[in-house]
């Protein structure tokens, strides 16, 4: 029986190109080349091993006003038209193109249980364990994995495939999560945990 999930989290075009939102608001996600490289990997590996896979994606209507204190906080998202739907912003990167059979999760906040129906899908198929990649770490990567060890989930982090926009919260993050929400891992140790 499959019990595991892969989340890919935020690998939409506002995070994953120099024109999106996120760079526009004077960001960076550091190593990406690598950071989409890897997901490009597991992503394959996950589709081989026949696991759920879910992307996420952080969406707002065109006014706003589904954007609560998350867009309040960040006035330039609104200033930028930033994640609107409809626009190229708020899509999953060609490169990692979701197939038919995969789920496309579209939230309002840094954490995707929150106003969705994830939680529903993880438990209709009887998923135990995520395992969760994509960007950024410190924000949503890690409220995905926080939320979901609440919900008694295990999880994993594929280190090197998340990042951050700067080395020391990449790295405290990564403590935060390995110390206390789950473990944490590179794409090759992952494979050797789940290759057999």
């Amino acid at each position: 029986m499959i019990d595991t999930a892969l989340i890919i989290v935020d690998m939409q075009n506002a995070f994953c190109t120099k024109n999106g939102s996120f760079w526009k608001r004077g960001r960076k996600v550091l190593n990406f080349k690598k950071v989409l490289s890897t997901n490009k990997k597991l992503i394959s590996f996950a589709r081989r091993k026949k696991w759920l896979v879910i992307f996420t994606k952080l969406v707002f209507t065109k006014d706003y006003s589904d954007g609560g204190l998350l867009v309040k906080r960040n006035s330039k998202i609104a200033e930028l038209g930033a994640f609107q739907e409809g626009s190229a912003d708020s899509e999953i990167t060609k490169s990692l193109k979701p197939e038919k059979n995969e789920y496309v999760i579209t939230k309002k906040r840094h954490d995707p249980f929150i106003g969705t129906n994830l939680l529903q899908i993880l438990r209709e198929n009887n998923i135990r364990r995520v395992i969760v990649s994509g960007v950024v770490t410190n924000i949503c990567v890690e409220s995905t994995i926080r939320s979901a060890f609440d919900r008694d989930l295990e999880t994993i982090l594929v280190k090197d495939g998340t990042s951050a926009s700067s080395h020391k919260l990449y790295k405290s993050s990564l403590e935060t999560i390995n110390k206390s929400f789950g473990d944490v891992m590179s794409l090759e140790e992952l494979f050797l945990k789940f290759e057999n």
